[in-house]
């Protein structure tokens, strides 16, 4: 469900706020809208390198799997990984443990089923600017890094405007990034940082959903859209 991202912060933007430098400036560029269901690299910030705005291709990969991502994701798509999963016995259970990540982006996008009918919301902050996505990574063997972003349940300003599923991306609130940066947070705690309500105020506004349902992107897209009254 949740995949596509937006970020439309500059370079300087993102380093100003998450107070790291980008490891590879050049390879940087805003996007109106990101789409996930083809390989693609997006900002994180990693446990292990909290200074530094890492590149990692969008869905999990096994740090050991040499095949290609397309391969992967056709087999389990990881662009997003439950948070209620990640105490299973499973491949990424330790990513969980020792790999976290939060990866800042200028909002996600959310829709709601009406009428037969797929309509289309974009959430960012309620003042704009960054919101920290939680995330979890891993390191392959040719040194490439790859990214889930975890979801969980409803933020209560999302609730409206969500009926395909019950789940959005998680939010981490900055006064929390520390402690999910931590690998010393107990299991405990880090699951509490991933729960709802979150202290990062939300606007979420209807977008034109002809060209965003065709995957078509554009600068003013995410303008706010008025739907006539169905």
């Amino acid at each position: 469900m949740y995949f596509k991202i937006s970020n439309t912060a500059k370079l300087k933007e993102i380093e100003q706020d998450v107070n790291a430098l980008f490891k590879y400036p050049d390879l940087y560029t805003p996007q109106v809208v990101i789409s996930g269901l083809t390989e693609v690299s997006i900002p994180i910030v990693t446990m292990n390198e909290p200074n530094i705005v890492n590149l990692a291709i969008w869905g999990l990969l096994p740090g050991n799997f040499n095949e290609d991502w397309e391969l992967f994701q056709k087999l389990t798509n990881t662009l997003t990984i439950s948070a209620h999963k990640l105490d299973a016995d499973i491949w990424y259970h330790e990513s969980f443990m020792k790999s976290r990540c939060i990866i800042p982006v200028t909002g996600f996008f959310t829709s709601v089923l009406k009428n037969g009918e797929i309509y289309p919301y974009h959430i960012s902050g309620k003042e704009g600017g960054i919101l920290y996505l939680a995330g979890i990574y891993t390191i392959l063997d040719d040194g490439f890094i790859t990214c889930s972003i975890l979801t969980g349940p409803l933020e209560r300003e999302v609730v409206n405007y969500q009926n395909l599923v019950d789940y959005m991306p998680v939010i981490i609130d900055r006064n929390d990034k520390c402690d999910w940066f931590s690998g010393d947070t107990s299991v405990e705690r880090t699951k509490e940082i991933m729960q709802p309500p979150h202290q990062t105020d939300l606007k979420i506004r209807p977008i034109a959903r002809n060209l965003f349902n065709n995957d078509i992107s554009y600068d003013s897209m995410l303008m706010p859209y008025e739907y006539p009254e169905n």
